[in-house]
């Protein structure tokens, strides 16, 4: 039988790889590695009045930082789908990126890259039912960020 990975880059900083058969939490602690920059692009976007920051003194952060993340996904996603839907042995990587509004909210999910076998469909269905999340803080004010999150299924 084919053993799934779900491999994680959380908030473009952390790079956390999990096996269907371990532990997150043990994990956790052996595989966090910084290897990802923020554009060089920070101007403020606007989209309607609001101001979009994609650069900010305190990023966003989901409930309970990475270890609320990875209980989140350890609970909700289905990290076999792209196996059950005939996907040869490989990496599936969703790039997703999306609106943490000033109060925490979700919103305007788009995915940027589709692997298929139903892994961007999947993706999207994780953060759209995503809990509110912390929101970025920018001069000690709650402001509206566009964060990036990839989600990666590998098939061995």
């Amino acid at each position: 039988m084919k053993k799934i990975f779900l491999f994680l880059l959380f908030v473009q900083i952390c790079n956390l790889t999990f096996s269907q058969n371990d532990s997150f939490d043990n994990k956790l602690s052996d595989t966090i590695k910084t290897n990802v920059k923020l554009p060089e692009d920070t101007i403020k976007k606007e989209e309607g009045n609001e101001k979009i920051y994609t650069e900010v003194e305190i990023k966003p952060e989901f409930p309970g930082g990475i270890n609320g993340w990875i209980k989140y996904l350890e609970r909700n996603i289905n990290r076999d789908l792209p196996y059950k839907n005939g996907a040869p042995s490989g990496r599936y990587t969703v790039v997703l990126t999306f609106i943490v509004a000033k109060d925490g909210t979700i919103s305007d999910i788009k995915a940027e890259t589709d692997p298929g076998y139903g892994s961007k469909e999947e993706a999207i269905r994780l953060m759209t039912r995503s809990p509110k999340w912390k929101p970025a803080v920018q001069n000690g004010r709650n402001v509206t960020y566009r964060q990036k999150q990839s989600i990666s299924f590998m098939v061995n």
